[in-house]
């Protein structure tokens, strides 16, 4: 119901949106000008290529990135062969670590660039990559110092109740509005001297047999949460349309009790609050003592091209 919509409501969206996926799994492994290969993303995976001398290998890839931060290839080759294997690494990760074989091996990768490893690669070779994850918070100056949380190559928003409601077309093909059962609107209370320790990441249950779920996208089933302190924002609420109101200039002012909010990656929520009001100090101005600032649209330069 996600994917097409009969009543045309979301027609930019009726072919493209379920093809998140398919595309990501295309761009998985790539073919390199140098006869070897290039893991470009990571999930767990199986590749077959010709490489080298035209020998055919196989890559198995086992991890439960991007919720993990390791991903273990194993090779598989009828004979031993020479080649090149490119690692990809985020723009987001500064320490990436590489062993062949279970032997640490030194590298520099930078972030935002590709770890090659070329050696002769024999039956049975593995590389582990680990690609360490930190939390590290952007701030949208256009957006009114808004924050957005990021652990690794994952942005999280808000944990939201949700209540499912009905919207219309047939029973064939319903079509549903999801409103809030939870509070929203919350500002964030961070460490002024470390932002990023304002955060505990907590990782849920993992058996052996099944390191992700088979659907981790979903509120109940996020496999990484972070714990994070937060004041709720009164002023904050629905606009005319029903939406969350535009935001105020941060840091703001907040009299409300300290609390404990969880936060999930934004691929798990369908409701989102992800640019996050910053609460101040006891100097701080309260919601609605500042003026509302317009919506952000675009470049601001955007008519000049």
């Amino acid at each position: 119901m996600f994917a097409y919509s009969p009543g045309q409501r979301y027609r930019c969206c009726q072919h493209n949106v379920s093809h998140g996926w398919p595309y990501y799994a295309e761009e998985l492994w790539l073919a390199t000008a140098d006869r070897g290969l290039c893991a470009s993303l990571y999930a767990a995976s199986e590749v077959e290529a010709m490489v080298g001398d035209g020998t055919k290998v196989r890559i198995t890839s086992e991890t439960d990135y991007p919720f993990g931060d390791t991903v273990q290839l194993k090779v598989s080759a009828a004979k031993p062969v020479r080649f090149p294997l490119y690692l990809r690494v985020g723009r987001w990760c500064g320490q990436a670590e590489i062993k062949i074989n279970n032997q640490p091996a030194a590298v520099r990768a930078q972030p935002l660039s590709y770890l090659v490893i070329n050696r002769e690669w024999h039956d049975g070779d593995t590389a582990t990559l680990r690609l360490p994850m930190q939390v590290i918070l952007r701030k949208w100056q256009k957006n009114n110092n808004a924050v957005s949380v990021d652990y690794g190559p994952l942005t999280f928003s808000l944990k939201i109740g949700e209540r499912w409601q009905r919207f219309g077309s047939s029973d064939k093909w319903p079509e549903w509005e999801v409103f809030p059962t939870t509070p929203w609107n919350y500002g964030l209370v961070l460490d002024g001297k470390d932002p990023s320790a304002s955060f505990e990441v907590v990782r849920g249950p993992k058996p052996a047999s099944q390191p992700v779920p088979d659907m981790p996208f979903t509120p109940a089933a996020a496999p990484l949460e972070l714990r994070a302190k937060a004041r709720k924002i009164p002023g904050w609420t629905f606009d005319q349309h029903g939406l969350a109101a535009a935001l105020r200039p941060s840091p703001v002012g907040s009299d409300e009790p300290l609390e404990t909010v969880t936060l999930i990656p934004m691929g798990c929520a369908r409701l989102r609050i992800t640019a996050f009001p910053q609460v101040g100090g006891p100097d701080a101005q309260p919601w609605g003592a500042a003026a509302a600032a317009p919506a952000v649209t675009g470049d601001s330069d955007s008519g000049k091209r």
